[in-house]
């Protein structure tokens, strides 16, 4: 009797995350004429498909290892838990344990190389502005489109405030907004003082770089310890359920199973917690828009 209604619990939680799945995809509505005739199973049967098809291959392939990581603990077990349980870990943990993105990391390094682009084309006589212009197709890729934007802006004659502010607001980062201030600054300024303030803002965004490289090789250390003591756990309990599956026995009931679900479930949270406290707080920006329009008025934002 416990065996069977664990198995009905297992059935309903995996149904359930289907239903999620599928939920979360927007799927295109048909005409007006064929809605009557799509079905609920056709509809849930489309969306995970289109989900399946849009996710990247590493993730196909751990959702595919995770599923048949559960239907084999099952068929050696017999605990129909394992049916959620392992395709939730296997898929789940690759995501706790990766590496935060370095979006920031790569926006300060092209931030420095485009001052530095800009830097040498005003120092042979050309405005900032001009500058831009000419050295926008040298741009790293991560400032591409929004530096595109930003010379469309302006080539459209917009105020140079509200262009860059327009940049900023596209960039969406606090060392962005102090660059593209210093780069306004120095379009105003003009002459060969715009290019030494661009080539010392340069320099600034070097030393920026270095220290972020430095401060995630520290919060990535013990990241790497987790993964590590994961993988041994990971190990020792595949072995132990193969080898000594008298040790587990208790968990073979309904409450053995819900306990195991429950210590999966604290050690997921952990894992998350983990995450989140290894990531770079953002820094409040500086360059905030005021008002509605062509950008707006600048105001200080709060740090």
């Amino acid at each position: 009797m416990n065996a069977a209604l664990a198995g009905l619990l297992a059935a309903l939680v995996t149904g359930g995350l289907v239903m999620i799945l599928a939920g979360a995809v927007p799927a295109p509505r048909p005409p007006r004429g064929e809605r009557l005739s799509t079905g609920l199973s056709t509809h849930l049967w489309t969306a995970v498909e289109k989900r399946w098809r849009s996710a990247p291959r590493g993730r196909r392939i751990r959702w595919t290892a995770g599923l048949v990581a559960g239907l084999v603990g099952y068929l050696i077990t017999g605990w129909a838990i394992l049916l959620v349980l392992g395709p939730a870990l296997l898929i789940g943990l690759p995501v706790l344990l990766a590496d935060p993105p370095e979006r920031d990391l790569d926006l300060v390094r092209g931030l420095e190389r485009w001052v530095r682009l800009v830097a040498g084309s005003a120092s042979t006589g050309k405005s900032v502005v001009d500058a831009i212009r000419a050295t926008r197709r040298q741009a790293p890729e991560i400032l591409a489109e929004p530096l595109a934007g930003l010379v469309g802006r302006l080539d459209a004659r917009w105020e140079p405030r509200a262009a860059f502010q327009h940049l900023a607001d596209d960039l969406d980062s606090a060392d962005a907004d102090q660059v593209i201030a210093a780069v306004l600054i120095a379009s105003q300024r003009g002459g060969t003082g715009a290019s030494a303030t661009l080539t010392a803002l340069a320099g600034g965004l070097t030393d920026r770089a270095k220290a972020m490289r430095e401060i995630g090789t520290e919060r990535a250390k013990p990241r790497i310890v987790v993964r590590q003591v994961t993988a041994v756990i990971g190990v020792v309990l595949g072995v132990a359920l193969v080898f000594g599956r008298s040790y587990f026995t208790p968990y073979a009931s309904l409450l053995g199973q819900g306990l195991l679900c429950l210590y999966a479930a604290m050690y997921a949270g952990a894992l998350a917690v983990l995450a989140r406290r290894s990531q770079i707080r953002r820094r409040g920006r500086i360059l905030v828009a005021a008002g509605s329009g062509e950008g707006g008025a600048w105001r200080r934002g709060t740090p």
